[in-house]
């Protein structure tokens, strides 16, 4: 790698010029040369080293442009910090930088005797100066004298938040260096924004808690991707390539299958700013494609495009990666929307779950959400109504996804309420979503469903929870008792309507939702008396009367799975469905492992293998149930008891139920 202030190794003319490493494997051309189509050359002269700034004012002590000093591009002018830098070729020359008058105690003559390379070390030279061409001998700082930076575009605050891909918004919190308190006292715009010259502050609201965002421009992470490793490749590359594999045309008729089949679900779009091949993100395009796939056959010309060809999920799937790599490095909401999209698309193949893969991806989203501030409500930012409602619902699918496959996966959810503002909708929130006023009552109660579902795993399956309750089963058994009554009403009421209208598809998830909430909850309970120590009459008779509520739950939700008809082939199931038609199975074997006598054990024995038949039965239509039954059907051709402990009671039970 040659570095561009390099005198034994130089540099190419055209990364010279850029003021970026010059990466040649071999021979030339270089790395930069060939993903930007340049010439490699190696003609241009050296330019002049820049004098001293004593040397300057001694010839021109008016000259403000000198006294102020270059800005290097490409690098992060910290607020309140001009961007004013050195320009050295090498270390010797930062030994005596052009503001050593102004700093006359400094003596970098250390870089020299460590052989450090200067062009690493200029963060080290910033002087509290505005932008060099607004600095005067006076010191004006005001921001009257400053002159607006192109690089950010006129028109609303809405821009510079979530309007551009040219534009990456970081969140300021608290407990920063960058203090919004402080930040608040900025003499900003009308827009609410202080200008840098490759950086800007935007205020969103000032009381009573001050919010603020640090936006600024990709290039500023050049280097950081340079060295992580992570080229980039130009969108319109990206886009031409995917082009290749997705035409325009097919693009939108994939775009309108997405609102009708995954809107409902995940409604992360405003109608201001839909998915359009020609102006969206190549890797939030390829994720849209992806999950939209499955739905093919009901468009009249996908389906025979896409008939005698599989999806190219491993070529959009490689784009998605490779935007994601650098982008990362600065995120904006068309990443989290991509990431979102990723971790909620189904698996192409139903008998893997791919868990490990979904859950760290799950965690790369809640991550790049909170640098954008999405884990904060913007209901009052001075932001547009549709800009509020959309942040909104997408902070609310991340809520959504973290804590269902939380439950589903077995793991800690990784947001916690108490950091993640919005958990739940309103009904405002439907402005600019697209949906209809039924599509959005479901998600209003899809929202009071998941606010219960996030109760039980914070106050029965948190790791500091279960320890207290296991040795206090009344006190589990009080909580479990107030979820149910939260939950029940919401349930009859989404029954009552199942059977009054057709139900939509979001409806069935919401029964399903239902089911699995319950079974969460009622699991918990039972599981202090799964001990095989002697319980006192008090404790078996609640013992007793938990099983028959856990028979009843397991029973209705084995009706579900019957009740699921032709409409629920065609539609959306999330990630998250696929765990839960297993649990079923596997709590009803426990039941029946753990009873007490021999009727008991053959009567959960029969439950078992009635759902096994129905999901069978279900499971050559209905791809999300064939995880659950291979995963329950594998221990039954192992046999259960060499994969199981059985008691001799249940032993006998099983051996009968098999010859019966």
């Amino acid at each position: 790698m040659r570095k561009y202030m390099s005198k034994r190794q130089r540099p190419c003319d055209f990364c010279r010029s850029r003021k970026t490493a010059c990466r040649i494997e071999g021979a030339p051309p270089c790395r930069s040369c060939q993903l930007h189509a340049k010439e490699c050359t190696f003609v241009e002269a050296a330019r002049p080293r820049k004098k001293h700034l004593s040397e300057t004012l001694a010839e021109s002590p008016t000259d403000e442009h000198d006294l102020a000093g270059s800005s290097v591009e490409g690098v992060d002018e910290e607020p309140g910090i001009g961007g004013s830098l050195p320009a050295a070729n090498d270390a010797s020359s930062l030994a005596n930088p052009p503001n050593a008058t102004l700093f006359p105690e400094m003596n970098m003559q250390f870089l020299d005797d460590l052989n450090m390379d200067g062009s690493e070390y200029q963060f080290m030279f910033r002087t509290p100066h505005s932008p060099a061409s607004n600095v005067s001998l006076a010191g004006d700082f005001s921001p009257a004298s400053q002159s607006p930076p192109t690089w950010l575009p006129a028109g609303s605050s809405d821009i510079l938040l979530d309007g551009t891909g040219n534009l990456n918004p970081e969140t300021l919190g608290l407990t920063g260096d960058m203090d919004p308190y402080l930040l608040r006292r900025y003499q900003t715009d009308e827009r609410g924004t202080f200008k840098f010259k490759q950086l800007a502050i935007h205020s969103v609201h000032q009381d009573p808690i001050p919010v603020q965002f640090l936006v600024s421009q990709p290039v500023l992470f050049a280097r950081s991707r340079e060295e992580a490793g992570h080229d980039v490749v130009p969108d319109a590359q990206l886009k031409a390539e995917l082009e290749k594999e997705i035409s325009g045309a097919m693009g939108k008729r994939l775009i309108a299958l997405y609102q009708k089949f995954i809107a409902p679900h995940f409604p992360i779009f405003s109608t201001q700013l839909l998915p359009d091949p020609a102006s969206t993100p190549s890797h939030l395009l390829a994720a849209v494609y992806c999950i939209t796939f499955p739905f093919a056959m009901y468009d009249d010309q996908l389906c025979i495009d896409l008939a005698y060809n599989s999806p190219p999920y491993e070529p959009l799937s490689r784009f998605i990666n490779t935007a994601l790599a650098a982008d990362l490095h600065s995120p904006n909401i068309a990443l989290v929307q991509t990431l979102l999209l990723v971790v909620g698309r189904p698996s192409s193949n139903p008998l893997v779950s791919d868990a490990s893969y979904r859950w760290s991806m799950l965690g790369t989203l809640v991550a790049a959400a909170v640098n954008i501030g999405l884990h904060l409500d913007p209901s009052a930012w001075k932001i547009s109504a549709s800009q509020i409602s959309q942040r909104r619902r997408l902070s609310f699918a991340i809520y959504v996804i973290d804590k269902w496959l939380a439950a589903s996966l077995g793991r800690p959810p990784y947001i916690n309420d108490a950091n993640w503002l919005v958990i739940s909708l309103r009904e405002s929130d439907d402005h600019c979503s697209g949906l209809s006023s039924e599509q959005w009552a479901d998600m209003l109660d899809f929202s009071s469903l998941t606010s219960v579902l996030a109760s039980a795993l914070s106050s029965l399956y948190s790791l500091r929870t279960i320890q207290s309750l296991a040795d206090n089963p009344q006190a589990g058994l009080d909580i479990a008792n107030k979820l149910m009554e939260d939950l029940d009403p919401k349930y009859r009421a989404d029954s009552q309507l199942s059977q009054t209208n057709p139900p939509s598809m979001l409806r069935t998830i919401i029964s399903q939702g239902h089911h699995q909430t319950t079974l969460l909850i009622l699991r918990s309970t039972i599981r202090p008396f799964l001990s095989t120590t002697p319980v006192n009459s008090s404790t078996y008779e609640s013992k007793e009367t938990l099983r028959m509520r856990m028979k009843d739950c397991l029973i209705n939700f084995s009706s579900f799975i019957s009740s699921l008809k032709t409409d629920d082939v065609n539609g959306f199931w999330p990630p998250w469905c696929q765990s839960a038609f297993s649990s079923l199975c596997f709590t009803q074997l426990l039941l029946a492992v753990s009873s007490s006598n021999y009727d008991e054990a053959r009567s959960w024995i029969h439950i078992l293998q009635q759902t096994r038949r129905q999901l069978r039965l279900k499971s050559s239509s209905l791809p999300v149930l064939r995880l659950g039954l291979l995963r329950i059907d594998s221990i039954f051709w192992r046999g259960v008891d060499k994969v199981l402990k059985l008691e001799p009671h249940v032993a006998d039970a099983l051996k009968h139920s098999q010859g019966s």
